[in-house]
């Protein structure tokens, strides 16, 4: 998802460090597909200031009035950027009962369930991950493809919301 050479500042020396909370106010069923998706848009809604070293070989950030900066320092990154994620994941859960399917559970249909898969492909559509927590085994391969099929078509839809969501954000 992120190419870890997009972080980097100084080849060597210095890189950026993210670090993504997630908290959850409100569950109701599907809680990793949510996080996942909240964790996708705030990395794409990501923007690094400029940054110079200072005196003592630290990293500041560069005031936006000014174009460089005023130290006489060399300027680490000249404008600010974005952090661009390559092929970010989305994420599925079905719920499987008997012979029937269900894509994005509540969590009072989590409840009565008798098992999970959560499927995460890439924007591409390839797999990433596929979790099952325990539960009866998978007989027929038929009922994971229809899960994978299933993240196929929400992905499509996810990711055009998502899009229309960040450019409604973007300020610069």
């Amino acid at each position: 998802m992120i190419d870890l050479k997009e972080l980097s500042l100084i080849s060597g020396k210095a890189a950026w460090m993210v670090y993504l909370d997630i908290y959850c106010l409100d569950a109701d069923g599907a809680l990793f597909d949510a996080a996942l998706l909240s964790a996708v848009a705030a990395f794409s809604h990501l923007r690094f200031p400029v940054v110079s070293l200072n005196d003592e070989g630290r990293l500041v950030m560069v005031p936006e009035e000014g174009n460089g900066d005023k130290s006489g320092k060399e300027v680490v990154n000249k404008e600010k950027r974005k952090l661009s994620l390559s092929s970010p994941p989305f994420s599925l859960t079905c719920a499987l009962h008997k012979n029937y399917i269900l894509a994005d559970p509540t969590s009072e249909e989590e409840a009565v369930m008798e098992t999970f898969v959560t499927v995460v492909l890439n924007s591409s559509g390839h797999l990433v991950s596929l979790y099952k927590p325990g539960g009866p085994v998978l007989t027929q391969t038929s009922v994971i493809q229809d899960c994978i099929a299933l993240t196929r078509q929400r992905m499509k839809e996810v990711q055009e919301i998502l899009d229309e969501s960040i450019s409604g954000m973007e300020i610069d």
